[in-house]
């Protein structure tokens, strides 16, 4: 009886952490709520700050990492990964979401290490643990959670889009935009990479995931617009799958030393999961 309370406790406490409106407790962090705000919080960010792009040669490698939950309390793992050394053969780091535990003063910490000299350029996705306490705490140490990222080689340029997951939905608005980004800006470019939080693998749902009807919409967009593959996190459990043709790649935790690295050439992208 004592551990049946205990979940109903959990399930409450996620709700209002994350100022819900809507939950679905067959699917944990599936909500409406702040969404739509956060959407237009972030396009609002992205027009103060303009369009984001970088050079990179004409074979570059990116890496993925999700789950790095940093607390008060230093990881080991991360603080191996930080270290320039590691990542010689790459250009820059996208983080996959949970960057923190949500509160304040681990955004400052977090925020503090990962924008150390030294550290390669680096992208951002809001996941669910960032927005416990509220999406300012992220916006104010991270900045959007929704924009395009145009990488540049000699002879190309590759599109990066990152999605903000962190309700296990990108609500009405951010669909919209991300379907006007694959219908209108797809075209312009070779490759097309999304980056979000949330994982689409139902092999590791117990922490949620996508309602189906999104689910099976995003399979089919990403599908019809030829993106090259997908990066998720969230279940803390490697995994590779494909779905209608494109590759979905699921990062385990970080702070656990776990991370991916994408490697892109003319003619090829080839990924690798690894281990620190």
């Amino acid at each position: 009886m004592q551990r049946y309370f205990t979940y109903i406790i959990t399930f409450l406490s996620i709700g209002l952490l994350s100022s819900c409106e809507d939950v679905n407790l067959g699917n944990l962090f599936y909500t409406s709520c702040d969404v739509e705000a956060r959407f237009e919080g972030s396009m609002d960010y992205n027009a103060a700050h303009g369009a984001l792009s970088q050079l990179v040669p004409e074979e570059y490698s990116f890496v993925v990492c999700s789950d790095l939950h940093i607390d008060q309390e230093e990881n080991p793992y991360i603080t191996q990964f930080l270290q320039p050394s590691l990542h010689k053969d790459a250009h820059f780091i996208l983080y996959n979401g949970d960057l923190f535990q949500g509160q304040e003063t681990e955004a400052k910490i977090a925020s503090d290490l990962l924008h150390a000299q030294g550290i390669l350029p680096s992208y951002y996705a809001a996941g669910n643990h960032d927005l416990y306490f509220g999406w300012d705490i992220y916006n104010r140490y991270f900045g959007s959670s929704t924009y395009a990222i145009s990488i540049n080689t000699p002879s190309a340029s590759d599109l990066i889009l990152v999605l903000e997951s962190g309700s296990a939905t990108l609500g009405s608005k951010q669909l919209a935009w991300l379907k006007e980004q694959l219908s209108q800006e797809r075209g312009k470019y070779r490759y097309c990479f999304v980056v979000t939080h949330t994982n689409f693998s139902h092999l590791h749902a117990t922490n949620g995931t996508y309602m189906p009807d999104e689910q099976q919409l995003l399979f089919r967009l990403f599908a019809d617009h030829h993106v090259t593959a997908v990066f998720s996190g969230h279940a803390h459990v490697q995994n590779e799958t494909t779905y209608v043709g494109v590759p979905y790649y699921t990062t385990a935790s970080l702070k656990n030393g776990a991370y991916g690295q994408m490697t892109v050439t003319p003619k090829l992208c080839t990924w690798d999961f690894k281990q620190l």
